[in-house]
């Protein structure tokens, strides 16, 4: 149990204060332990950061995962707007989960920074995978222009870390106004 609330506690300071700002002190205490006895469960600062990292590239890739799974038997376009409703669906109910991933996302990453960039480039590989079937069926089917699968799988996540920073800056109207304004070009775009 209290790992599981030393990760907690963790994931909530980390994403408000960052790497650097964060103190093993200040999490001993919303976890009601000693600064010392963090260090039965985490050897260091970066090890527990690494832990929440991990644990957070878990979450989002069992959801994705999931969410890939129950929009298999989409047609590709419908597919491909479920895929990308998926950035709110993630985070709507997760304040804690965006504040952390935007901040892990556009600062610091800590001392480990490239190790943990690995982890989350290898949550993305089944996201990647269906993103490339919906393109690979739309055109088969002919709802999608032929054009570069690997070019379209990039416009997909750009797209996403964009929604994502719309989601944590705007108003969900707002968001919800932005991201159908964007997905009635984007599909008209892809029309052959």
């Amino acid at each position: 149990m209290t790992r599981e609330k030393i990760l907690s506690e963790a994931r909530a300071i980390f994403g408000r204060s960052g790497y650097a700002e964060a103190s093993l002190r200040e999490i001993a205490e919303a976890v009601g332990i000693k600064t010392p006895s963090l260090y039965a469960h985490f050897p260091s600062k970066e090890a527990l950061y690494q832990a929440v990292y991990a644990e957070v590239a878990v979450e989002h890739t069992a959801f994705f995962d999931e969410l890939v799974g129950a929009s298999t038997s989409l047609a590709p376009l419908p597919r491909l707007h479920h895929l990308l409703g998926g950035i709110e669906a993630y985070y709507r109910d997760r304040p804690d989960l965006a504040e952390f991933s935007l901040r892990a996302a556009v600062t610091e990453f800590g001392p480990g920074g490239s190790q943990l960039r690995e982890i989350f480039l290898d949550s993305e590989s089944t996201l990647a995978a269906a993103v490339r079937r919906a393109y690979d069926d739309g055109v088969a089917e002919g709802t999608f222009a032929a054009g570069d699968a690997e070019g379209f799988i990039a416009l997909v996540f750009v797209m996403m870390d964009g929604l994502f920073l719309q989601l944590t800056h705007y108003t969900p109207e707002l968001y919800r106004q932005r991201f159908e304004q964007a997905w009635r070009h984007l599909s008209s775009l892809l029309s052959a």
